[in-house]
Formats: structure tokens, C-alpha cells, sequence
């Protein structure tokens, strides 16, 4: 059993499954995307190599080998103190490298140690000092976030994506699942009530047309949000460019006082009850639109009651019942009718990885930047000995150890 253990708690196992699974990732990624193999149909890299049973045996070899070794830091780190005070109990080598320190009480090296940081710990006739011992459980925590992660990669194989066409006004309670190649069914009704895409301001020419003798007047460049005049005392404001229907909102005014809204149609078309303001305008041009954002407006249906209304936009999804809903894409079928592409998705091991992933950050900082220091302080003739245990590693470390001995000589001495 003992010999099991070893083996997949080894630090070789764990360089030799990483160096592995880097080696297929690469050729992952590097060979194409579809792979025809015999005479079935193409299979998908993503298939081929991270879903298939031999690169799963991989990871679950890598988890047993991280939770072995999980296990063994965290037996050695809940009895560190025990295993260093029995150290000290049973003496320390009278050649134990260390700084001698004058004659004090026990109680004194207690309190002066405790100033200096340390947790102090009785040892048999010495004291055990341990400063920062918390940041002893970055390592264990660390393997922990890994798994926890590793978790919640597995467990997002419980959930699903789905896609689905709709177009404004109609709703749907299933979905086009991936995986299975089928519909799945969701847990709710949803309704698409709206649709708009916002564009940045686009550049126009309006045409002023003479009514009367179908006299093009002028060509006015402009653009939306701006005012300009078109002359007789006629200014208008560009309120909004509808290109897909080729459709400018105007806002009319002559001489100062409001003509009233004014719409804009391409071609022969006109808008019924528009004010007349004694000329005839029409969009003559625009530069093609840049999409800005796209806004869908939606319900939540529940047995056949509303709960819940909400906008999807671009990276602004929405979540019910554990469902992201995510806008995709968008277009106008050959009648002008609008319709919307969403993606929905459902990750049960997403908060398990979000978590991970943050615990683990915050345990990497802690290993490379806080070290936990322990020190012993063992009784000599007439005086006792400090005794670094750890933490005091290279030149920044032997300073560390000679201040703290310095401290607690100048302490003594000031004392005695």
C-alpha cells in the first residue's frame, strides 16, 4: 500500500503526466479541425483528443496524483508544530548552527519573541517561535484549488449548449442541443419581444426636392444628432437613421418654431400624416452602418404567466435557472421580418472553477510572498541558543535570523 502511495504521490508522476498532457495539447491544436478517419463521417479535434476516454484517463491519474499528494502536505502541515516541539524536546545537536544569546527566564524569551512576531510554543526545556504559520497552509490549499477546479471541469459535463433561430414576437421552450443532436426541452418558455440594433452615428445626404416641379433644391451631408439648415428659415435635427429601411426621423423647425416630426422614406415611398414643411426630403445616401450594440428585449414565461422581462445585449447575458442565455446573431429574412440567433448554456461546475481559479490566485501570492519562519530557542551553559528550523533560506535569511537575534540580546541586555 505504502508503495502505491508513492507512486502516485511522486513528484516524477506529476512532471511526466503534465509534460503528456502539454505534448497532446499542442498536437491538439495544431492539427485540423475536422479529421476524417476511415470511412465515417469527419471527427471534430476537440473530439479526438480532449474528449476521448485515453486523454480523460490522463486527468484522472493527474487528480489521483494531486490528491495523494494533497493528503500527504496536508497530514504534514496540521503536525508541523507537534513534530518541531518534539524535535526541540528531544535536543537539538550541540552543533546546531545558530546565535548565542545571554542568560534570560523563560517568560522573558516568551515575551520577546511574541514582540518579534512569533507564535511561542513550550518544547521540553526550550520554545519553539513560529511566525506567519498560517501562510504554511498556502501549499495544501493551493493542490486543493486544483482539484476543486478539476471538479468542476467534470461537472460541466452535466450540463448542456443549445442554440435557437427566433424570430420577434414568437417564443420557444426547447432548444437545438449539440451534444445529443436533438431538442432539449428548458425549463421555462421564452419570448422574444423586441429587436434593435444600435449603430454609431451614420453619415447621411438628404435630398430637398421641390414638390412642385421635382426640382432637386440641395444635397445636405450630415449625420445623426446633428442640425442642419435647408434654407427659407428650415432647419432640421437628424433624430434617428433606420438603414435596413432606409427610414430618417427629422425633427422640423422653421424660423425657430416647431414644425413637428418629420419621416423620411427612400425612393417613391412616402409616410402617411407627415407636417408639410414646403419642401419634399428624401435620404439620398449613407455610408454603410457600424453596429454599435444589439439590444434584445425578452420574457420569461412560466406556466404561462410572465416572470420575468429583461434586455440581452453583447457580453450582458441572462441567467434563470442556471440558464445563460447569451444574443449570437441577428438578420432579416427576404420579407423584412427580424430574427435572433441565442445560445444557451448551462454549466453546473462553473462556480467550482470560478472559485478555484480565484482561490488559487490568492494561494500563489501567498506562497511567493509570505514565508513562514520557525525558530527554536534551546538552553546552553549559562545562556541559550537560537536555532533557525526554517523559513531562513540564502543571505536575506541569515540577516533576518542575525536581527532577530540581535533583537533579543539588546532586549536582554536592556533588561538585565
Amino acid at each position: 500500500m505504502q508503495r502505491l502511495l508513492d507512486f502516485f504521490g511522486s513528484v516524477r508522476l506529476t512532471l511526466a503526466l503534465l509534460m503528456i498532457l502539454a505534448v497532446v495539447a499542442i498536437g491538439g491544436t495544431l492539427q485540423p479541425v475536422e479529421q476524417v478517419l476511415g470511412e465515417g463521417p469527419p471527427v471534430k479535434r476537440f473530439d479526438l483528443y480532449f474528449q476521448s476516454p485515453w486523454y480523460r484517463l490522463l486527468l484522472l491519474l493527474l487528480a489521483i496524483n494531486l490528491a495523494v499528494c494533497t493528503w500527504r502536505t496536508l497530514r504534514r502541515t496540521l503536525g508541523e508544530r507537534q513534530r518541531l516541539a518534539a524535535q526541540i524536546k528531544a535536543g537539538l545537536s550541540a552543533g546546531s548552527a545558530g546565535h548565542e544569546l545571554p542568560a534570560a527566564t523563560v517568560e522573558q524569551l516568551t515575551a520577546r519573541l511574541g514582540a518579534a512576531g512569533y507564535r511561542v510554543t513550550p518544547g521540553g526545556a526550550g520554545l519553539l517561535g513560529q511566525s506567519r504559520a498560517y501562510s504554511r497552509w498556502a501549499v495544501p490549499v493551493l493542490h486543493l484549488s486544483v482539484i476543486l477546479i478539476m471538479i468542476g471541469a467534470l461537472a460541466g459535463a452535466l450540463g448542456f449548449v443549445g442554440t435557437v433561430n427566433l424570430y420577434v414576437t414568437h417564443q420557444i421552450d426547447s432548444v437545438f442541443d449539440w451534444e445529443s443532436q436533438g431538442q432539449r426541452p428548458l425549463e421555462f418558455t421564452f419570448r422574444l419581444d423586441h429587436f434593435e440594433p444600435t449603430y454609431y452615428p451614420i453619415d447621411l445626404q438628404i435630398a430637398v426636392v421641390d414638390p412642385q416641379q421635382m426640382k432637386l433644391l440641395q444635397t445636405i451631408t450630415t449625420r445623426e444628432g446633428e442640425t442642419v439648415e435647408a434654407g427659407n428659415g428650415l432647419s432640421m435635427r437628424v433624430l434617428r437613421f433606420y438603414p435596413e429601411e432606409e427610414h430618417l426621423v427629422l425633427f422640423l423647425e422653421r424660423n425657430g418654431r416647431p414644425i413637428g416630426e418629420y419621416h423620411a422614406l427612400s425612393g417613391k415611398r412616402d409616410y402617411p400624416n407627415n407636417p408639410d414643411p414646403g419642401v419634399l426630403i428624401k435620404p439620398a445616401a449613407f455610408r454603410d452602418p457600424r453596429v454599435k450594440q444589439l439590444s434584445s428585449q425578452v420574457t420569461i414565461l412560466e406556466n404561462g404567466q410572465e416572470v420575468r422581462q429583461a434586455v440581452i445585449e453583447v457580453n450582458s447575458p441572462l441567467v434563470h435557472r442556471g440558464v445563460a442565455i447569451y444574443q449570437t446573431a441577428y438578420s432579416r429574412d427576404p420579407n423584412g421580418f427580424w430574427y435572433c440567433g441565442f445560445q444557451f448554456s448551462r454549466d453546473p461546475g462553473e462556480p467550482l472553477v470560478w472559485g478555484g481559479s480565484i482561490v488559487l490566485t490568492l494561494a500563489l501570492l501567498v506562497v511567493f510572498t509570505l514565508r513562514p519562519c520557525n525558530v527554536a530557542v534551546v538552553p546552553r551553559d549559562h545562556g541559550w541558543r537560537l536555532v533557525a528550523l526554517g523559513g531562513f533560506r540564502g543571505e536575506i535569511g541569515r540577516q533576518k535570523l542575525e536581527a532577530l537575534a540581535a533583537a533579543l540580546t539588546g532586549a536582554s541586555a536592556g533588561k538585565g
